[in-house]
């Protein structure tokens, strides 16, 4: 029983860094957490079943609280010479 509560604790503290990063992080972590919280799929399911969470549903929720960032940045953007 404890190491159940034990490992549902452990991917909800992955899934809580993976939402600050993407909250607060540098332009770095909050693109590399947003690439794992919308666009993975067999990896942030995984997290999500050990955590105790549906990962549809967390997703939406997470599009509540925040805008996705562009991931491509302007320093991508060719300079004109």
């Amino acid at each position: 029983m404890e190491g159940a509560i034990g490992e549902r604790r452990l991917w909800s503290a992955v899934l809580l860094l993976a939402v600050e990063d993407w909250r607060l992080g540098t332009l770095r972590k909050r693109r590399e957490a947003q690439k794992f919280l919308f666009e993975e799929q067999d990896n942030f399911n995984r997290v999500c079943a050990g955590a105790g969470l549906e990962p549809g549903s967390f997703r939406a929720r997470l599009l509540k609280i925040g805008n996705k960032i562009d991931l491509q940045g302007r320093w991508q953007q060719p300079i004109a010479a």
